[in-house]
């Protein structure tokens, strides 16, 4: 199997393999993230509904550190940089794009680990998490654990639209947990007490405009 490895974005819509317009292309330049990994001929990168609801929360929550789980490009920690989060860590088995987009951003600690190894990673206001999809549900079975690394707010991709039939048993009779529909994608919002009606207003402003 071929190893990942981080390409240009510049290369990837040259080539044809990314449209300059689909929502990667541009999340990525809004951000300055100029190199995405490449997994075979999949190009990893920025959705646009982790990237909305996280600069709610930012927005919101004004958070002084956060925690970016499965971190990819490093949009997401880019995104926290930009808005002020004064710690911030990354954490990715292939985090080879991310050091290359974030580097010399001293805010931001990069670890090339398992982001399932969350635990030993302290605790932060926000973590965000957006895992490969044969992760999502071995991610979800441990929100208790994810509960201990969050002072605030924790967000999760859960798969898009039509895979959530399927995760809503392991979703179900959780307390200050919602599940919340972006861009054709669902995220999961867990929340510490004080922070339910951020989340409430957050779900209205996306699924209802």
């Amino acid at each position: 199997m071929p190893k990942p490895r981080p390409v240009k974005l510049s290369w990837l819509i040259r080539t044809g393999r990314l449209s300059e317009f689909s929502p990667t292309a541009l999340i990525s330049e809004k951000l300055g993230i100029n190199w995405l990994m490449m997994f075979d001929e999949y190009v990893y990168g920025p959705g646009p509904g982790i990237v909305e609801l996280l600069d709610l929360i930012l927005r919101y929550v004004k958070p002084r550190s956060l925690l970016d789980l499965f971190g990819g490009s490093g949009a997401l920690s880019m995104l926290a940089y930009i808005k002020g989060v004064k710690r911030i860590t990354y954490i990715d088995l292939y985090p080879d794009a991310a050091i290359l987009n974030l580097r010399g951003i001293s805010e931001v600690e990069i670890i090339r680990g398992d982001a399932m190894d969350f635990s030993r990673f302290g605790v932060y206001d926000v973590v965000v998490a957006d895992p490969p999809r044969e992760l999502i549900n071995k991610l979800l079975e441990r929100v208790g654990d994810l509960r201990k690394i969050f002072r605030k707010i924790c967000l999760i991709w859960i798969g898009g639209v039509e895979e959530l039939e399927e995760r809503l048993p392991l979703l179900r009779g959780k307390r200050m947990m919602e599940v919340i529909r972006a861009w054709g994608d669902c995220f999961t919002a867990l929340w510490k007490p004080g922070f339910g009606d951020i989340i409430k207003h957050m779900k209205d402003l996306i699924e209802y405009g």
